[in-house]
């Protein structure tokens, strides 16, 4: 990118959802890969430079975490958080993982999820309007992640506290003191956690978090602050069901023709919901640090350079998908970097669509017709995450 170029591009971020994707378009056109000249880093714009350095970890790292104290109670975040590690830990806890959430263990996962589904849907049928998020699309996310866990019913207010506190970094509304809220609520997780992990070593049951004080590879077994950082990694990302539950009732206001295709044909529900997702990636971008030097696109990129790859601009490049901002549910192939891509594609990836899946074609079912109520919808920060914080939808069932 020539001098002049840089200097034309608008590095003000918007943050509105149609303001970021013209943004996006505008800088992907610039150049696909550019240095912020204010604010420093780079960013990735397009589809083939996010895919790199998504999949090229050696120059691209993942352990963005930064230092945290060993008396914090945010170290919860760090052991066993796939997400902030790279090879070859990465590869050796991941396999790990892979031995308890194996594709036969979560396939006997639907019935399942298909009962959290059914009563919720219970709860909210015959009401003209509902609180979507709080009453529908959270709740059904966080009781199939529980569900899953282990963790009793009489528990689970506490993690449900924790993650809505979690999410609201993400709502422009939100009041500082919410930090301080946070970290006494992680603190509050931890020693749970801590107690959960160690009664499930000493009396195994059936569930997940029983399947990874077993798993075993290599002679190796997961320590007990491995599994908390696991555990707390799946809590985390049960906000990505949330939020595509969300974002689907958001894309069928928004384009009233896929819905209706979509009624018209439920086996177009995995087409329709992957789409939502390369349309509203719940992740906007994800970090990365360049541990060496490396080339990106046209860019000679230092090493020690904190990264922002923007998975929702890279879903609207034209280079990769015809007509991007069209929404399509038979859109194939639909190769969107929602989920990630290379070492670090979302593990829970089926057990995420099925679930997601489930409680979009189960409620079309049900309710014959689903209208936001847009006086009384509150966004997160498309920056952050592509989503809602608050939906009133109105029904006819």
């Amino acid at each position: 990118m020539t001098a002049s170029a840089a200097s034309m591009a608008n590095w003000t971020i918007p943050d509105t959802d149609a303001e970021l994707l013209a943004w996006f378009d505008e800088m992907r056109a610039t150049d696909p890969v550019q240095r912020d000249p204010e604010r420093g880093g780079w960013h990735v714009f397009g589809y083939a430079e996010a895919e790199e350095a998504l999949r090229n970890w050696e120059a691209f790292s993942s352990d963005t975490g930064g230092d945290v104290p060993d008396d914090s109670p945010m170290q919860i975040f760090r052991s066993g958080n796939l997400s902030w590690m790279d090879p070859p830990r990465h590869r050796q806890l991941r396999a790990l993982m892979r031995e308890a959430f194996t594709p036969k263990y979560t396939a006997g996962l639907q019935p399942m999820i298909i009962d959290t589904v059914d009563g919720f849907i219970a709860g909210i049928e015959g009401k003209d309007d509902v609180d979507f998020v709080d009453e529908y699309a959270a709740p059904v996310a966080a009781a199939v992640a529980a569900n899953m866990l282990g963790i009793p019913e009489s528990d689970r207010f506490l993690f449900g506290r924790w993650t809505r506190g979690l999410m609201t970094l993400a709502d422009p509304t939100t009041q500082q003191n919410e930090v301080g809220r946070i970290i006494a609520y992680s603190r509050d997780i931890k020693l749970y956690l801590e107690a959960l992990v160690r009664n499930r070593r000493r009396l195994p049951k059936g569930d997940f978090i029983s399947r990874l004080t077993v798993a075993e590879v290599d002679g190796e077994r997961l320590q007990d602050a491995e599994i908390m950082g696991m555990i707390t990694l799946m809590l985390l990302t049960a906000q990505t069901s949330t939020q595509t539950i969300g974002n689907a009732v958001l894309c069928m206001d928004q384009f009233p023709a896929a819905e209706r295709e979509l009624r018209s044909d439920p086996e177009l529900i995995h087409g329709f919901m992957e789409e939502v997702m390369r349309c509203r990636a719940q992740t906007s971008r994800v970090a990365r640090i360049t541990s060496r030097e490396v080339v990106l696109g046209q860019h000679e990129i230092p090493a020690r350079q904190p990264v922002s790859v923007w998975l929702s601009a890279a879903n609207f490049d034209p280079a990769k998908f015809t007509d991007p901002h069209a929404f399509d549910p038979r859109r194939s192939p639909n190769q969107h970097l929602a989920l990630g891509h290379g070492v670090h594609f979302c593990l829970g990836a089926p057990l995420s669509r099925m679930e997601s899946e489930l409680a979009v074609s189960r409620l079309l079912a049900r309710a014959r017709r689903i209208e936001v109520d847009h006086t009384d919808a509150q966004l997160l920060d498309p920056r952050l995450v592509f989503g809602p914080s608050r939906l009133r939808v109105r029904f006819a069932w």
